[in-house]
């Protein structure tokens, strides 16, 4: 099966990153950067940077002019050479799939923990060890309000939903009660 884009230059950053012992300080710039991306000010220069009809040498200089001391050379260069390639369009799905390894090797899990209302310390702290010790992961926990679910909470990590909401039980309720009547 072929790779993605994503898969294969993730991987080459990667690697990199843990020869040269850099995995933290490219992660952390990486982050960063893919922060500051997702500004509206600055879809235009994600654009200017994934367009064909701009030289390669061109997206390097304004990467160098934009970023040279801001971020660590290593990305730097991979920012110039997916620029260069015609590889700007993928910088997110790349640095997701980065973000997956570099979570996989520190051992961490993200997870995100949907609710009507701010949860507790304390309620934070016994999902978290909760998860810890079933996905035998450390836990990144996002917590999201949603006042729409009423109450309950919904977990999400990998291809994993725990959806215990009241919205959800309702509306199973609803089902059932329409399949009865039915």
């Amino acid at each position: 099966m072929a790779e993605t884009v994503g898969k294969v230059y993730s991987t080459a950053l990667f690697e990199l990153c843990t020869e040269q012992d850099k995995l933290e300080k490219v992660f952390s710039d990486y982050s960063e950067f893919q922060e500051l991306m997702k500004d509206k000010e600055c879809a235009e220069y994600l654009r200017f940077l994934a367009s064909p009809l701009i030289s390669g040498r061109e997206k390097a200089d304004s990467l160098k002019a934009v970023f040279g001391d801001k971020i660590d050379a290593l990305l730097l260069d991979f920012l110039c050479l997916t620029a260069e390639k015609n590889r700007a369009d993928r910088l997110g799905e790349i640095y997701g799939e980065f973000r997956q390894m570099y979570n996989d090797k520190l051992g961490l899990l993200e997870v995100t923990a949907v609710t009507a209302q701010p949860m507790t310390a304390e309620l934070k702290n016994r999902l978290t060890d909760k998860l810890s010790k079933t996905t035998g992961r450390r836990i990144v926990l996002t917590e999201q309000i949603d006042k729409s679910i009423i109450g309950g909470i919904v977990v999400r990590y990998g291809n994993t939903e725990l959806d215990s909401s009241v919205k959800t039980r309702l509306e199973k309720l609803k089902a059932q009660i329409t399949n009865t009547i039915a």
